[in-house]
This record gives C-alpha cells, sequence and structure tokens, in this order.
C-alpha cells in the first residue's frame, strides 16, 4: 500500500503524526504505533485504523526500516496490515485479539529470559 510512496507526497496529517511519534519514542516508534493501531482496531474505527497504519508505514519509511518479522507477533501483525489493506475488517479484528495473545506470550517469555 503506501509503504512505496515518497515521503514527501504523503498527506500532510500522517507526515506530522509519524514525525512527533519518531521525536516521542525514537527507536520504539514502530512498536508504539502498532499498539495504537491494534487498540483502535479493537475500537472498530476503520477510517482510524487507516490513519494509523498509514502513520506505521510512513514512520518504517521514513526511518528506513523495512517489515521485522521474525517473531511470531510480527508475522501476525503484518497479517492485520495486509487484511486493513484488503478491506477484510473483520479478519484483520480477529487477527488482532490473536497478535494480543502472542504478544503477551512473546513478553512474558522476554521477561523470564531476563531473570
Amino acid at each position: 500500500m503506501a509503504d512505496q510512496v515518497p515521503p514527501d507526497e504523503v498527506d500532510a496529517e500522517i507526515r506530522e503524526a509519524g514525525e512527533e511519534l519518531i521525536a516521542r519514542y525514537g527507536a520504539e516508534v514502530e512498536n508504539a504505533t502498532t499498539e495504537k493501531m491494534i487498540q483502535v482496531l479493537d475500537g472498530g474505527a476503520m477510517e482510524e485504523v487507516l490513519h494509523w497504519l498509514k502513520v506505521r508505514q510512513y514512520i518504517r519509511q521514513s526511518t528506513g526500516k523495512g517489515r521485522y518479522e521474525r517473531r511470531l507477533s510480527d508475522k501476525i501483525l503484518g497479517a492485520v496490515e495486509q487484511a486493513i489493506e484488503q478491506g477484510r475488517n473483520q479478519l484483520a479484528r480477529m487477527l488482532s485479539g490473536v497478535y494480543g495473545e502472542v504478544k503477551a506470550e512473546d513478553d512474558r517469555a522476554r521477561g523470564e529470559r531476563r531473570k
């Protein structure tokens, strides 16, 4: 979708939101936008979900980072994005629930490894 749009052709509102989040969260910005996109998806407002998806894509493009899909949670998030891009809103909502469960398990396992 918008991953290929040059940053200077991105809507000003998307660009401003992306730049603000980059300044606020630094290296963790993509995680912050992921959480916001999933939170909004759970609320059901698809226009807002699309907005956050575009912000996330802008951030990924402007920071020069591609999608990170090593962990299962990242792969599920990629599937959520793809479902949203294809207008499969029900599937995206279902996958967002799965994402939440897998992410919680990833966080739990990461916490145990740090002990």
